[in-house]
């Protein structure tokens, strides 16, 4: 049996910053106001938020230390994940887990994915229970399903089971209306089945939406009535 191509795992994202050495400039990083390139004996070594290089003291002809350099290090690496997750979330919104895949899935530390993540919650862009709010009632649009089904869509998200649920339920609503919305639907390309064989698949699509057999019952009762009249 062939070997299966394994994925290629994308560079580590912390650039090797001399551990001595001196300070010599900076320079400004193209297309980005906020940060600064630092050059090392006069070649550069990473670039870094201006708050950063404040906060670490950085000026010229000061020499470097291997404690230093790694710090310079772990900034580099901070400003690439932040911008990625900035972009990321600007799309779309996103949960702290689909952030925490993302950058790990980018090669991070995990040091720094804790960093981003606890940065972006702090300016509130990531909070999980408006994300769930918004992606439960989002789906249930789209999706009319039933609150347990909800529910397990938001865990995958790394939802905790608590502001799932509460979500979910506020977003389903009747989970009677939503399963006949459901059922509905799939009379469009049922119809045409003999009356048993449609029963049964109503059954199926209501089923894989998690509804509860009696409220599964009912909407298949009122559709079916609803389609006679």
């Amino acid at each position: 049996m062939a070997n299966k191509k394994k994925r290629r795992q994308p560079p580590p994202k912390r650039p090797d910053v001399p551990t001595s050495g001196t300070i010599t400039g900076f320079g400004a990083a193209r297309g980005d106001m906020d940060s600064c390139v630092v050059k090392i004996d006069g070649s550069k070594a990473a670039t870094i938020l201006e708050t950063d290089r404040v906060d670490l003291g950085l000026h010229l002809d000061m020499p470097l230390s291997s404690e230093l350099g790694a710090s310079i290090a772990d900034r580099h690496e901070f400003r690439l994940a932040r911008r990625a997750s900035l972009q990321r979330i600007a799309r779309k919104s996103r949960s702290t887990k689909d952030i925490r895949d993302f950058l790990r899935q980018r090669s991070h530390t995990t040091t720094i994915i804790d960093l981003v993540i606890d940065k972006l919650k702090t300016i509130g862009l990531l909070d999980d229970q408006k994300f769930a709010d918004e992606a439960a009632n989002s789906l249930a649009r789209r999706t009319p399903a039933s609150a347990r089904f909800l529910e397990h869509r938001l865990r995958q998200h790394g939802i905790s089971q608590d502001d799932a649920a509460l979500a979910a339920k506020e977003a389903a609503g009747d989970p009677v209306e939503a399963a006949v919305k459901v059922a509905q639907k799939a009379m469009r390309s049922l119809r045409s089945c003999r009356a048993d064989l449609l029963q049964q698949r109503l059954h199926g699509r209501l089923a894989r939406r998690g509804f509860e057999y009696e409220v599964i019952q009912e909407a298949i009762t009122r559709t079916l009535a609803d389609w006679k009249e």
